[in-house]
């Protein structure tokens, strides 16, 4: 049986599952081209003979031409398109969407059962790979948005986060009193498995573990980001990789890191999936991925909350 629980140490989201990146290296060998040196003759006169003797010229040497090869280019592996929920587990797949076909790694797990305090400034921050280890885990990715300490605008409250997120090992609620704030979705944990909530300010109830994020992807099965991607910043709504958590059923979390998508895209990546609610996670620098070992993506910025795996 799978636990799936949330720790924050402090601010330390622990939760459950994940899902990945493709990462593709071609390597090309080089060419070199060697044209053969021509060989000089000399001719020897002896002291004998006539003061005007008849040179016999010498006949240039004939120099072959240099052949160009023909260069076959590399050819990048194309994955088959597939749709429909991935089997468990870890797999990079050609996601087939209603919006284009898009590479994404997802890490798909079921689930049986599952099983600090709030910091404005200088938060404890750690890379995904030490939370995993810490906690007996064996697989992790990063969680809510943050504020990094490399940002200027972050100084008076380096490593922070505004998000509420359920700590599992403390059995209480991190940043409960923002829960309020619109805009916000969320994915919780209970004793009858995973759940998905558009509106996080709707949430009531007991948890082993959550988490709140923005914007929210799918559901009940249907796209919530429209065509003009309305009230997401000019980094949400553009084209790169992108990072969420989405449930299929109340027994499988799936974590997707999809390359070259936009947010609209990025949902329909999950609605491919099968997912029936997902949401988004951090991206760009605090990407992280680690399973079976090691980072599968990553391992990216210390981050004060992440997602985490372990056996029951």
């Amino acid at each position: 049986m799978k636990r799936f629980f949330l720790k924050v140490v402090p601010f330390i989201v622990f939760a459950g599952i994940v899902i990945g990146i493709f990462i593709i290296e071609v390597r090309s060998g080089k060419i070199r081209l060697y044209s053969p040196k021509p060989e000089a003759i000399a001719t020897e006169i002896p002291e004998s003979m006539s003061p005007t003797p008849t040179v016999t010229p010498t006949t240039p040497p004939t120099i072959k031409p240099s052949i160009t090869p023909t260069v076959t280019p590399t050819v990048k592996p194309t994955l088959p398109p597939v749709s429909g929920p991935p089997g468990s587990g870890l797999s990079t797949i050609n996601v087939h969407t209603e919006k284009g076909d898009f590479t994404a790694t997802v890490l798909s797990l079921d689930l049986g059962s599952t099983r600090d305090s709030d910091c404005a400034t200088d938060c404890i921050a750690m890379n995904v790979a030490s939370y995993v280890a810490r906690n007996g885990g064996f697989a992790g990715v990063n969680g809510t948005y943050l504020c990094p300490a490399s940002y200027p605008e972050c100084a008076g409250k380096t490593n922070s986060f505004d998000f509420p997120v359920y700590n599992t090992r403390l059995g209480h609620w991190i940043n409960q009193g923002n829960f309020g704030y619109s805009g916000r979705s969320i994915v919780y944990f209970d004793g009858s498995g995973g759940h998905y909530l558009q509106n996080a300010s709707s949430f009531s109830g007991g948890v082993t573990a959550g988490i709140v994020n923005n914007p929210g992807l799918l559901d009940g099965g249907n796209v919530q980001i429209d065509d003009a991607q309305s009230g997401l910043s000019d980094k949400q709504r553009s084209v790169g990789l992108k990072e969420g958590i989405g449930i299929r059923g109340t027994n499988t979390v799936l974590i997707v890191i999809a390359l070259n998508v936009n947010m609209q895209q990025f949902a329909y990546v999950f609605k491919a999936l099968g997912a029936t609610g997902a949401m988004n996670l951090d991206e760009g620098g605090s990407t992280a991925l680690y399973y079976g070992g090691h980072y599968v993506y990553g391992p990216g910025r210390d981050v004060p909350n992440a997602i985490i795996f372990a056996s029951k």
